[in-house]
């Protein structure tokens, strides 16, 4: 019964992470087509060459670090 139970768990586990993932997705492809103007006319390799060109930027890549930089928790 205990080993059914673990692997119950490990399956909901899994479905929350999967759930989590899709709404992060959902979410940041809608904050990104609200950039683009027409985003219908635009193909996936658009976008891509397009997200390419922005986080290649050195500056895009600083701000990048230091928003990295500031959710990490400190350490003693």
């Amino acid at each position: 019964k205990a080993i059914n139970d673990e692997k119950a768990l490990q399956h909901q586990l899994k479905q929350l992470t999967r759930t989590e993932r899709t709404h992060r997705l959902c979410t940041r492809g809608g904050m990104l087509e609200s950039f683009l103007q027409e985003p219908e006319l635009l193909t996936d390799d658009d976008v891509m060459l397009l997200l390419k060109l922005i986080f290649h930027r050195q500056d895009t890549q600083e701000l990048l670090k230091k928003l990295l930089e500031r959710e990490k928790p400190e350490t003693p």
